[in-house]
């Protein structure tokens, strides 16, 4: 019986084991090279200028997706962590640092405000807080369940200046992204590794 039981331990431990390689396997299959070990991602929005933090030779390809580089690259940046560069009012390019990211089973939803005012993102109709108030070029985030809803962007005096409608999965990261266009969606991507 003894037996039985340790080889079944060993059986279950090597499968375990082979599993997290696997999944490392795939992780790593998501990118066009091996991710640095200090990775930080930035995304670009509204913006296709290169901020005085970021030192790089060139830009990516135009798009919304977070790009994968060493933190080495971008002076300040903690590695694991996600930045977006968004046009300032001054048309220069400005870095925002987003929250942590969270347990996978849950969304995590973004505001990002890229405007001159402090917001904050409510249920639509219902005034329920879902992130609090945000200053301008800030962020802010929450952790929430899966759930369809329609959510309003507020400013500091309660004027509505924007609604989108979600319908969030888990394991999803949404950004509400305000900014002088007014309010929209970014379903959070990812691209090639930047650097060298």
């Amino acid at each position: 019986m003894p037996f039985k039981t340790l080889s079944t331990l060993m059986l279950c431990s090597l499968f375990l084991a082979g599993t997290g390689a696997a999944q490392e396997q795939t992780e790593a299959a998501l990118y066009d090279r091996p991710l640095p070990e200090d990775a930080v991602f930035l995304r670009w929005l509204g913006s296709k200028a290169m901020p005085q933090e970021l030192r790089l030779a060139t830009l990516p390809p135009a798009s919304t997706d977070f790009h994968p580089l060493s933190a080495m690259h971008l002076q300040g940046a903690t590695a694991g962590h996600y930045y977006s560069v968004v046009p300032g009012p001054d048309g220069q390019p400005r870095l925002i640092a987003e929250p942590q990211r969270g347990k996978k089973s849950k969304v995590h939803l973004i505001l990002l405000n890229a405007s001159p005012q402090p917001v904050r993102l409510v249920l639509a109709g219902k005034q329920a807080e879902v992130v609090k108030r945000t200053d301008a070029f800030a962020s802010g985030g929450r952790m929430v369940n899966p759930v369809a809803a329609e959510l309003a962007v507020l400013s500091d005096d309660g004027q509505q200046i924007g609604v989108v409608s979600v319908a969030l999965r888990r394991g999803q990261n949404v950004t509400v992204l305000v900014d002088s266009e007014g309010v929209r969606l970014v379903e959070n991507r990812f691209g090639a590794v930047l650097g060298e």
